[in-house]
């Protein structure tokens, strides 16, 4: 999935950025540290979960129906809140790390998505650099 899909590929840097400067603030402003940590992180790795998991719904819905691909979408975003709701729940009830980390966490998908513009940019001028030929997304030097 990864390997085919460069949105996806370029929104994780974003998402794990997001995830060190959290970090960083948790880590400053709110002691204590391992608990704030295994909140954050746990969130950040749901958020990537999801973000996978969203690449690999779109390509199933655009071999569907509008009807179908409307049913599907439902389906599989409710099952995507449920999921990321019963982590949520295991986590302030078993008390593995901060429920409030965990929500900061799985918001790094939302930061990825809004960063990963940025990230294509980058990406691209590393991979022109490196090769001397121009990012191979079909678009001609952004």
């Amino acid at each position: 999935m990864l390997r085919e899909n460069r949105t996806l590929r370029e929104m994780f840097p974003g998402i794990l950025l997001y995830g060190i400067v959290v970090q960083i603030i948790l880590a400053l402003a709110f002691p204590p540290l391992l608990y704030r940590a295994v909140g954050l992180w746990a969130g950040i790795l749901s958020g990537c979960a999801m973000a996978i998991h969203m690449a690999w719904c779109l390509e199933t819905i655009v071999a569907l129906d509008e009807k179908g691909a409307t049913a599907y979408v439902r389906k599989t975003t409710i099952l995507r809140y449920a999921c990321v709701c019963v982590l949520l729940l295991l986590i302030g009830f078993l008390k593995i790390g901060d429920p409030v980390s965990f929500v900061l966490g799985t918001l790094g998908l939302k930061i990825g998505a809004y960063l990963q513009p940025l990230t294509h940019k980058v990406f691209m001028k590393i991979y022109e650099k490196r090769t001397g030929h121009a990012y191979p997304d079909g678009k001609e030097g952004e």
